[in-house]
């Protein structure tokens, strides 16, 4: 199975002085003796969901490989939200590249993370359910994790230990822990719940 996860620095995982954030993570998690995974972290910083649009075919495009599954695993909004992106632009760029990605392969989109900020987080807590809407629309599997970090104190604690916005290691470990709960996630890579 190829993985790419595309995004802007959450997804790269800045703050974590690991490299893994939570797509290093989520990988990690799926590598069994069973599972054979080669995932791609495509997040780039300060790339906002217009930029992210241009460049995320040809970036992944170049990882595909014929016979393989490819999994396609977006994560947007809060560098945008940062930049004053309006969020008709944003949703305008999400449906057009998460059209072409549901071509390429499966779409799973991960939403927005709360920041420390307060007027911020208002911005970014009314961008997430429009991306919900958006991806209910085009038949993709959206995980909202704002409310779900916002009430968990390791995610809170690690973005007051680095900068308010990207968290510190302990944090992406949580967003990644709470994802590999989430029954959406848990369909799309196939992970077999266990027999009681």
């Amino acid at each position: 199975m190829i993985i790419c996860y595309i995004g802007d620095s959450l997804t790269l995982g800045y703050g974590d002085p690991a490299g893994l954030g939570w797509p290093g993570r989520i990988s990690g998690a799926l590598r069994t003796g069973e599972t054979d995974v080669t995932s791609y972290n495509l997040g780039v910083r300060r790339d906002t969901t217009p930029k992210m649009a241009a460049r995320w075919k040809a970036e992944a495009a170049l990882r595909r490989i014929p016979g393989e599954p490819c999994k396609l695993v977006f994560n947007f909004g809060v560098a945008d939200q940062v930049n004053k992106v309006s969020e008709t632009e944003t949703l305008v760029a999400a449906e057009a590249m998460l059209t072409e990605a549901k071509a390429m392969g499966d779409v799973l989109v991960v939403g927005p993370t709360p920041v420390l900020d307060e007027a911020l987080c208002s911005r970014i807590a009314y961008l997430s359910p429009a991306v919900g809407g958006l991806c209910r629309k085009l038949g993709a599997p959206f995980i909202p994790l704002l409310d779900v970090l916002m009430a968990d104190p390791v995610f809170t604690q690690s973005l007051a230990d680095n900068d308010d916005v990207h968290p510190a290691a302990p944090g992406y470990a949580a967003m990644a822990r709470h994802l590999l709960a989430a029954p959406a996630l848990r369909a799309f890579f196939g992970l077999v719940e266990a027999q009681r």
